[in-house]
């Protein structure tokens, strides 16, 4: 029996379009992904993929729907931006699903407000659920469900590996955009509060590295997380850092895979 693959798409801005070059590698090499867990852009492209669209597909899209698409400024109160484009836009390209809808398993991960809890949605609707979990505090206008105020679930879990592992996932494979040291110029807001959460990001994943069987970290340091204009070179550097992980991937495969067939073929000892 093959053993199931979950991914766990990070948080990063922009930059998060290096998620893409990680699912083309993986298409390529014609390993399936069972399940993905997505917080923030990683929601996003997540969704976008479950839902049934190519990584072509989701470059194509991100090329061609402009900054207006997504983005709606208010004058500032709980955010800059409403979120109500970017709500708009997510239920369109994902064609209303709910989650039960979806071609492949999915979770996407936010952060309750009020009560500084965790959120994980796998089920109800999809883009309601990306709203929540894109809603990077000081840019969106958190997004409420019910009782519910909700931010971005980088807050508290900006790369779900543990979310990817209890869906049920054997094999996890972490893309974690929060690594990497500040080289790019700051200068604009944006980039100030997604950096300041990308410092404290980086500091929640310490120690859950370890929970993960791959880690794969695109080097996309140099790259604005408010760049609309860098959308090619993140996917390049998400299909770099997939294909080095690549054979280790590919151990990790099949090791479990001899495991298993071990597992359904016992040793026999006959009697004398």
């Amino acid at each position: 029996m093959k053993p199931k693959i979950g991914l766990a798409l990070g948080s990063g801005g922009l930059r998060g379009l290096a998620h893409v070059g990680v699912l083309k590698v993986l298409e390529r090499e014609n390993i399936p992904v069972d399940y993905i867990a997505g917080c923030s852009i990683g929601s996003i492209i997540g969704a976008l993929y479950c839902a049934g669209h190519s990584p072509d597909t989701i470059i194509k899209l991100a090329k061609h729907l402009k900054p207006r698409y997504w983005l709606d400024f208010v004058i500032p109160k709980l955010g800059i931006i409403s979120g109500d484009k970017l709500l708009k836009t997510i239920r369109l390209l994902t064609q209303q699903k709910s989650f039960a809808e979806l071609d492949i398993q999915l979770a996407i991960v936010a952060t309750e407000l009020n009560h500084g809890r965790e959120i994980v949605f796998t089920e109800g609707d999809v883009a309601e659920a990306v709203r929540a979990s894109t809603s990077v505090p000081g840019v969106f206008v958190p997004h409420k469900i019910d009782d519910m105020l909700l931010v971005d679930g980088a807050v508290l879990n900006p790369t779900p590996i543990d979310i990817a592992r209890a869906m049920g996932a054997d094999i996890v494979i972490a893309v974690d955009l929060a690594h990497a040291s500040v080289v790019f110029n700051i200068t604009n807001v944006f980039d100030v509060i997604i950096q300041s959460i990308d410092i404290m990001e980086r500091e929640l994943l310490k120690n859950r590295h370890k929970i993960c069987d791959i880690l794969i970290q695109p080097d996309i340091a140099h790259i604005s997380p408010s760049s609309f204009e860098a959308i090619e070179e993140c996917v390049s550097l998400g299909e770099e850092a997939a294909e080095k992980a690549m054979p280790e991937i590919k151990r990790v495969i099949s090791g479990l895979e001899c495991i298993a067939v071990k597992d359904e073929n016992p040793i026999r000892h006959s009697s004398i």
